[in-house]
Formats: structure tokens, C-alpha cells, sequence
């Protein structure tokens, strides 16, 4: 995989293809409507919130279009600009998009202008009696608003469901209007009740279909709260809903072969693959699907482009680590890949070299374990080693390896799977998630390397030497450490000749640790001094601390002599 392909964010969008195999959800859904023998119609879409319910939708609003003879209208009350009335914008919508369907029809336009009158003078009324309408009315009209209306009357709503039925019969070559309702889990209890109250009594007429796409769950726990909080509000909501919705689907949970093959077809869209292409993996997956094989990305045969053995293993990582709550549900799917993309650039920018299926592992533990993570970060340096070895031990069944302190016991299967951390250097790495989590990171305060800081900061030259030979010999990861350590401590020194003499002989000695000296060296600017200027200037790496350089021979409040100093090096390097 690419740097470009890991620093690559999905869309919280709904999709319209469909990598799920949503499939098997959709083609009952088309044939239900199809069936004639049921009318009006009112399909519930259960999930989960990210489940892929309005992907279903737009799975299905694809099919119907494609088979012709069905109007399919779109619309989602969570969107809707008049709260008050929603079930008025419902209708209104509805009707709207009616008359855009069949804008060259008059006598579809007249109808359609009527039935929308009829919503507008519900709405003055309402409008009325909270007191929102402040102009002047007369008498007679104020007392014709709220006179109830005879069902023959176009300013009355109590004719509205007959008047629409008429309008729907009379659509020509139509089958079926499909209305969509997506998002109503989102919607406060007044405004769920609101849309299924306009559904049921306004607009379920023959040849009306509504696909209603929603949490159950929250749905019904709407209508109980709208029914009053007793002892068998819970019921009557179950009850309420069982009379307006015929017929409940609800979508499959991704099984683990679903779950890293969306995966797999989502990295290889970083890879550069066509949405042609990517159609042709997915149908490919429909196909495995249908036969009960997996891995369902295998046996590609011809298919170009191939996913990438790195996207395959990472996908079959990673959906082997999720668990049943995030598997089940393409949008923690989705958010989590986006999590590896930032955290991948991140460490990248950092200049933290990690391996991305190492990655995505310590993700999982910081996702579904921070407990046991922050236990992990927060263990000093030098024995991270020790602890990751005794986890994966205990995971494996190892005779006598307990498990660790703090560490979780559902862990075992995360600390069980590939790859192994134990032999790793991970310390770089966990200090930068610690620090991107606010969680303390463990610091290596072992004696020896407080003894050598201590020596290197020291009085005595040779101490000084013999301390700097040591740390040098140490592993990248804990010199990184022992530097930083050196760091906070030598900013207390009154005189910070020693610390940049020394510290500046490390980083030559250590490349890798020269950016911490720079920063310190930034941070500490005003209070250089000439020896430290000198000692830039005559380091192996000197061009790394040019900036410094340049900084201290130009901004205000640098001493004298100092700044003065670093103009003469600055000038002898470019040779006058």
C-alpha cells in the first residue's frame, strides 16, 4: 500500500454499490412492491445506526428506476425546515415531487395545487393558534379559519386522503409511487409520530408504497414516549408500529468473510482502481457470495487490478480484530480505516516508523481495549518488552505465564493475533499515541540511565565522555528517551553551555535525535550562548542547525555578542 493510499478518508456517505451484498435484502423489497395483491404498502429498513440502511435505499431506488413504471420519492424529516408541521412538510414534499414528475401533465399539476392549498390553510391555522401570525385579521376571516371544514371543502383536510387516492389513481403508466423515508431514527419523538401519523392517515392510498428506513428500536421508543410514560406504553408502541409497517426487514449483520471483503474492495479504491473495476470486485465477491465461498476477494482469475497482498492481509486483520459491534456496521468500519489513515500520517510527519498491519493491531488495542493500552503506554520503557512478551505468552497458552497486571481479560484474543508486538521497538510509536490520547507514557527512569544523564550533565569532563560513549550504545528507542530526559533536566542549568556541547556530540552520533535538540535549542533561544553557537557550527550535521542559527543572528532580544557570534559562523560557512 502507498503512503497516498493510507493517508486516503472515506465518506460517512451512503454508498451506491453495493459491497455488502445487500442484494438479498434488496430483491425482496422490489418484488414485495411489485406484488399487487398489497396495497397500500409500508416496508420497514431496520438496522442499527451505520448499518447500510440508506445505502439499501439506494440500492433499491436504483432498481426501481431502472425497471420503470414506479415514481420514487426521497425524503428524510430529520432535514425538514418546519418543525412545527412535519407531518404538513411530509404531504407537502410528497406532493411536490409529484407534480415535478409530472410537470407536463395539467390535469396531474391542477390536482396536485389543490391538495397543496388544502396543506397551507392547515398550516395559517396552526400558525394562528400559536400566535404566530401578528397581522391584522378580520372577523369573519379569523372565524372562517377555524370553522372546521366539510370534506368537499378545498381548504379542509378531512377530504384529503380521498382527493389523494384520486390523484394517485389517476397517475398515468404507473404502477406504484415509492416513497423513501430515511433518517426518521433521528428525529425527536413529536416529529417520528408527526411522519407516521401523515403516512397512515393521509397517504396511504392504493398504489402508495413506504419504505421507511430506521432503528426500530428508537422508533418504537418514540412512540411510547408520545404515548406517555405507563406501564404499557412499551406495548402499545410495539402495536402501533405493527399496524403501519406490513412488512419489517431487517439487514444482516456482517459475518466476518462480508466484513473483510468490504474492507478489502474499500483499500483497493485507494489503489487506483475504476469504479468500473471496483463494481467488477464486488460483483465478483456477489458471485462467492451466492456459492458459499471464501474468502469472497479470492480466485480472481483475470479481474484487473488485483487487491494488493498488503490490503488483503490488513483486511483480514482487521476484521478478525473488530468486534461484533463494530463488524457489524460499515460506518465503524469506515471510521476506523479513516482513524489508520490520520494515524498513519501522523506518524509518518513524526518521522515513526511503524508497519501498517503493526499499526492497525495497536489501533485495535487503543479502540477496544484503552484500558488495557494505557496500562501498556504507561509502562516504562525497557520492560514494554516484558510485558508484551507475558501477554502473548498468557494469550498462547504458555505453561506457567499469567496473565499481566491491568492488562484486560478480553484482551486475549487481540494479544493471540498476528503479528507478534513482543520482539518490537514500539516505544516511539506509543509515546505519540499517548500523546495524541492525553495518556501518560511510560519514561525510562531506570538507574542507569538517570546515572548516565546525570554524568553527562556533570562537572567532569571524562564523566561526561565515558556517560556519552554509553548512551550511544544504547537502542534508538531508549536513547530517544535518555535525550529527552537530558533535555528537561540540563533547561534547569543556569549555564547551558555543557548541555548543547553534549547533546549536539549525540546527535551527531545519532542522527535520528537531532530534531529534539533543534527544538530544545528553539525553545531555549534567548538564552544561548557563544559556546553553543560554536558548537552548531562545528558539528557533523551543521546545516540541521542553520535555522537556528539564522534566527539568533536576526530576532530581537538575543545578546550582543551572541548574535554577533552566530553571524561570523553563518558567514564563514558560506565561505566569506
Amino acid at each position: 500500500m502507498t503512503d497516498s493510499a493510507i493517508l486516503r478518508l472515506w465518506d460517512d456517505n451512503p454508498s451506491l454499490d453495493d459491497f455488502l451484498g445487500f442484494d438479498a435484502v434488496v430483491d425482496p423489497i422490489v418484488k414485495a412492491i411489485g406484488t399487487a395483491n398489497v396495497d397500500p404498502l409500508a416496508i420497514g429498513v431496520h438496522s442499527p445506526w451505520g448499518g447500510g440502511k440508506s445505502t439499501v435505499l439506494n440500492l433499491l431506488e436504483s432498481r426501481l428506476e431502472a425497471a420503470g413504471r414506479y415514481v420514487v420519492i426521497r425524503t428524510d424529516p430529520w432535514q425538514y425546515d418546519n418543525h412545527d408541521d412535519v407531518r404538513g412538510s411530509l404531504i407537502a414534499e410528497v406532493l411536490d415531487q409529484l407534480g415535478a414528475a409530472f410537470q407536463a401533465d395539467s390535469t396531474v399539476k391542477d390536482r396536485v395545487a389543490d391538495l397543496l392549498k388544502r396543506i397551507s390553510w392547515t398550516r395559517v391555522g396552526l400558525a394562528l393558534g400559536k400566535g404566530a401570525l401578528t397581522m391584522q385579521w378580520k372577523p369573519d376571516e379569523l372565524i372562517d379559519a377555524f370553522t372546521p371544514k366539510a370534506r368537499s371543502d378545498d381548504k379542509s383536510m378531512s377530504g384529503f386522503k380521498d382527493s389523494f387516492g384520486k390523484l394517485i389513481g389517476g397517475l398515468p403508466d404507473v404502477d406504484r409511487v415509492v416513497v423513501m423515508v430515511d433518517d426518521l431514527d433521528r428525529c425527536l419523538p413529536p416529529a417520528v409520530m408527526a411522519t407516521l401519523e401523515g403516512i397512515k392517515l393521509f397517504l396511504a392510498v392504493p398504489k402508495m408504497v413506504f419504505v421507511v428506513a430506521a432503528d426500530q428500536e428508537m422508533v418504537r421508543d418514540s412512540i411510547a414516549v408520545s404515548l406517555g410514560e405507563t406501564n404499557r406504553s412499551g406495548a402499545l408502541a410495539t402495536r402501533y408500529l405493527e399496524k403501519i409497517v406490513q412488512l419489517p426487514v431487517t439487514l444482516p449483520r456482517l459475518a466476518t468473510a462480508d466484513a473483510e471483503a468490504y474492507i478489502g474492495l474499500l483499500l483497493t479504491q485507494t489503489e487506483g482502481a475504476t469504479p468500473d473495476e471496483i463494481e467488477a470486485l464486488a460483483n465478483h465477491c456477489s458471485s462467492r457470495r451466492q456459492l458459499g465461498l471464501s474468502p469472497l476477494l479470492g480466485d480472481l482469475g483475470k479481474l484487473s487490478p488485483k487487491p494488493s497482498e498488503e490490503s488483503l492481509s490488513l483486511a483480514a486483520q482487521l476484521a478478525e480484530g473488530l468486534s461484533a459491534d463494530r463488524l457489524a456496521n460499515p460506518r465503524q468500519i469506515k471510521r476506523f480505516l479513516n482513524a489508520f489513515g490520520v494515524r498513519s500520517m501522523v506518524a509518518h510527519s513524526r518521522k515513526v516508523s511503524i508497519a501498517p498491519a503493526v499499526l492497525m493491531k495497536m489501533l485495535l488495542l487503543e479502540d477496544l481495549h484503552r484500558s488495557s493500552f494505557e496500562t501498556l503506554a504507561a509502562t516504562p520503557r525497557p520492560e514494554r518488552t516484558a510485558l508484551l512478551t507475558a501477554w502473548e505468552g498468557w494469550a498462547h497458552g504458555e505453561d506457567g505465564v499469567t496473565r499481566p497486571d491491568k492488562i484486560g481479560e478480553d484482551t486475549h484474543h487481540w494479544a493471540a493475533s498476528e503479528p507478534s508486538l513482543a520482539e518490537l521497538d514500539l516505544s516511539l510509536y506509543l509515546d505519540l499515541a499517548a500523546s495524541l490520547l492525553n495518556v501518560r507514557a511510560g519514561e525510562d527512569t531506570s538507574d542507569t540511565v538517570i546515572r548516565l544523564v546525570t554524568d553527562l550533565l556533570g562537572t567532569g569532563t571524562a564523566a561526561r565522555e565515558a556517560a556519552l560513549v554509553e548512551l550511544t550504545a544504547l537502542g534508538e528507542a531508549e536513547q530517544r528517551a535518555a535525550m529527552e530526559l537530558s533535555l528537561r533536566q540540563g533547561r534547569r542549568l543556569d549555564d547551558l553551555d555543557v548541555l548543547f556541547e553534549m547533546t549536539i556530540q549525540w546527535a551527531d552520533k545519532t542522527p535520528s535525535l537531532v530534531e529534539l535538540v533543534i527544538e530544545a535549542a528553539g525553545e531555549l533561544l534567548r538564552r544561548l550562548t557563544t559556546g553553543t553557537v560554536v558548537n552548531m557550527n562545528g558539528a557533523t550535521l551543521k546545516a540541521q542547525y542553520q535555522p537556528i542559527l539564522q534566527r539568533l543572528a536576526t530576532e530581537d532580544g538575543i545578546d550582543d555578542m551572541v548574535a554577533q557570534a552566530a553571524k561570523m559562523e553563518i558567514e564563514s560557512t558560506n565561505g566569506h
